[in-house]
């Protein structure tokens, strides 16, 4: 679906669902109140939420279960938090310092560090917008089921839990007694406060493990690393037909460029897109036997061609000879040839003739303009796929995985998609963490920072109010540098 459509139909639901509950709420509506009360659905613009306690009592008995294996790992969770705070502040701070002291576009140091929001549509595929979702919904669980379990285990009262929809994003949160929260002591505080970040990263190695093992989890169904599969062709592809690609065709060569992942597909594509269409080292007795050339004639496009108008339907092209010194006597310098022939009989790739040592081989090349390219596929079953025109077209129109399935009945679809997710996972988990821990307001990092502030400054500031207020500036401080550097990366990104 396109992407503007997408948040169109969204919107409209959202507004949909608006207009009914206040319509049925301005009327009282009994039924449907009670349903909205006991189901703990609330309904507001742009935004619907549900909470419930009906998940008290389990997280209850799992945080006060094996209390020593949580206080272990809770414990665990805080050290890791305080030690990732300072270090993602002075990389946040240093990002805003080469920010301000770079030059002009031209002139811009390459950055060690990046701010980059992932945002579907921008630079996250929209297609992938399930994914993304998922992602989203999950984190956010397992963000605040660490928040609800180290309460539980801390006898701070957990009112219950809940999830909220922002327009097409999900958010879970927790509900806890704020009052007893802050009476506990700081070890048990940092505990409940550090354990959300603490998941978070926690979530993201298991995924980026899961990244990592995939292939060899996968390994008797699927290869990895040996060419792609063709997993769909869009129905306007230039690359249907009887001598085109079709579906579970594995691809290994493009051009004189292997193919083994998806990264190989990308780039093979766009290294014949930049780079001028190759030359063919040819038999010399091939080119005598099939030439058909006819008078050299410029075309509209200011092509040069030797063949009849009508050739190129017989599949034919006008070969140049590229070789260096004067032509054979038994050649001429350009050659209508039949292209699929002279291609497989080749001897290989050249540029000119010194890349053709084989005795007896000329280097031929194609005259095509600069647009239109020859690009041999090489697939594992079948002859060689020979394209005819922009590269670019090949990309746009042919869907691949990197999951080459062994048996005919097995497909790509499931470990592409679940390498997908923990790859999705690993990025959004680990960013989340990182958000979080920075002392910014409405984030964990600005209770952290309090919670801190308030139990190491006492001994030297008296005063509870300055200590508050040391906080307060140290949060708004990493506020303003969080939102200067996403601002900053949004600007970039339009550029």
């Amino acid at each position: 679906m396109n992407p503007i459509n997408f948040l169109a139909a969204a919107g409209i639901i959202h507004g949909v669902l608006l207009f009914f509950n206040m319509l049925f709420r301005s009327c009282s509506h009994i039924p449907y109140l009670l349903f909205m009360e006991n189901t703990g659905l609330e309904v507001k613009t742009l935004s619907i939420k549900w909470f419930t306690g009906a998940f008290n009592r389990p997280l209850v008995k799992w945080g006060t279960s094996r209390s020593k294996f949580w206080i272990l790992w809770f414990n665990l969770g805080v050290v890791v938090t305080i030690v990732l705070l300072p270090v993602v502040s002075v990389i946040l701070i240093k990002m805003l310092v080469v920010m301000f002291l770079s030059g002009p576009k031209g002139e811009r140091p390459a950055a060690e560090w990046e701010l980059e929001p992932m945002i579907p549509g921008v630079n996250v595929p929209f297609a992938d917008i399930q994914y993304y979702a998922i992602t989203l919904g999950l984190c956010s669980i397992v963000h605040e089921a660490g928040h609800a379990l180290a309460a539980a285990r801390e006898d701070v009262q957990l009112y219950g839990v809940g999830m909220l929809l922002v327009y097409i994003v999900p958010v879970a949160f927790v509900s806890l007694n704020s009052e007893q929260l802050s009476q506990r002591p700081m070890q048990n505080q940092l505990r409940i406060l550090c354990a959300g970040v603490w998941h978070n990263i926690v979530l993201a190695v298991v995924a980026a493990v899961g990244v990592f093992i995939s292939p060899w989890l996968w390994a008797p169904m699927f290869s990895v690393n040996s060419g792609v599969v063709i997993t769909a062709i869009q129905p306007h592809s230039p690359l249907l037909g009887i001598t085109g690609l079709s579906h579970y065709d594995v691809i290994h060569r493009i051009n004189d460029c292997s193919v083994r992942n998806s990264n190989d597909w990308h780039d093979c594509i766009l290294q014949s897109v930049r780079q001028s269409t190759p030359g063919y080292c040819v038999p010399q007795a091939l080119v005598q036997e099939h030439d058909e050339s006819i008078p050299v004639w410029t075309m509209p496009s200011g092509e040069i061609n030797c063949c009849r108008k009508d050739s190129e339907t017989d599949g034919k092209l006008c070969f140049e000879f590229i070789e260096e010194g004067q032509v054979p006597l038994q050649l001429q310098e350009h050659s209508c040839l039949p292209a699929r022939l002279i291609i497989e009989k080749s001897r290989g790739f050249c540029s000119s003739g010194q890349y053709c040592p084989e005795t007896g081989t000329n280097c031929m090349k194609p005259t095509l303009d600069n647009v239109t390219k020859v690009v041999q596929i090489k697939r594992e079953i079948g002859r060689d796929v020979l394209f005819f025109g922009y590269p670019a077209d090949i990309y746009r129109t042919i869907e691949i995985s990197e999951w080459v399935p062994k048996y005919q009945f097995l497909s790509s679809e499931m470990p592409e998609s679940l390498a997908l997710l923990c790859k999705y996972i690993t990025v959004i988990s680990a960013g989340l963490a990182v958000m979080n821990v920075v002392p910014c307001f409405f984030f964990d990092g600005q209770h952290i920072v309090s919670t801190l502030a308030q139990n190491f400054l006492r001994p030297r500031i008296r005063h509870k109010s300055l200590r508050q207020a040391i906080a307060l500036t140290i949060t708004s401080v990493g506020s303003l540098v969080l939102v200067i550097n996403i601002i900053h990366a949004f600007v970039q990104r339009q550029r």
